[in-house]
């Protein structure tokens, strides 16, 4: 009977033991399982936001390709209209009866001083329509300070441009649409496009 006890708390203690080694064991088990789990969020969430960040930074990369290029189309847009509204422009002038077009050239010619002697460039077209005023011109100045109408090439225009040996006055069609093509052009634009400018496209 004796022998029997002891077997019997031999065993139970070998039991006991087992049962705490299975424990701790599960535990740890339990420990090591819930941390890969939480390594592997870890990975998978550092993962996503890369790859949701990488996603953000080239849908922003091409919103603002596409927002680029629909402004240079807009911009290449509204010059080709400009151009086309300042070339309607210079036209116009062009077609200007004869005494209306030396009136415009003479009035931009009005503020030269009659001692400025020189040459006046001009389109070979305008040669014959500007003669009269010239010789207006030269009736009243000395013989040293004549103007001399010189046909060319240029202005392209229109107009004429005052060559001395000193200085060049540009009283050109030309140069006159490019300076109002710079001043208006902002004002031009909200007019063909107002939606656009007003919202800085």
């Amino acid at each position: 009977m004796l022998v029997e006890r002891i077997k019997k708390a031999i065993l139970d203690a070998a039991r006991a033991e087992a049962e705490k080694i299975e424990s701790e064991a599960a535990r740890k088990r339990g420990r090591d399982l819930a941390a890969a789990r939480e390594q592997i969020e870890r990975e998978f969430a550092g993962k996503f936001d890369a790859a949701r960040q990488a996603a953000e930074r080239e849908s922003r990369q091409k919103l603002m390709q596409a927002r680029s290029a629909v402004a240079l189309e807009l911009l290449a847009r509204r010059n080709s209209i400009l151009d086309d509204v300042f070339q309607q422009a210079a036209e116009r002038v062009r077609d200007l009866p004869d005494d209306e077009y030396r009136k415009l050239v003479g009035d931009w010619m009005a503020y030269i001083s009659a001692g400025s002697g020189g040459e006046l460039l001009c389109r070979r077209e305008d040669a014959e329509r500007l003669g009269p005023l010239v010789e207006q011109l030269n009736a009243a100045r000395d013989q040293a300070a004549a103007l001399k109408l010189v046909p060319g090439d240029a202005p392209l225009l229109g107009g004429v441009i005052l060559r001395t040996e000193k200085f060049e006055v540009n009283l050109s069609v030309d140069s006159r649409l490019a300076n109002l093509r710079e001043e208006m052009a902002p004002e031009v634009a909200r007019m063909i496009f107002p939606a656009q400018t007003d919202r800085g496209a």
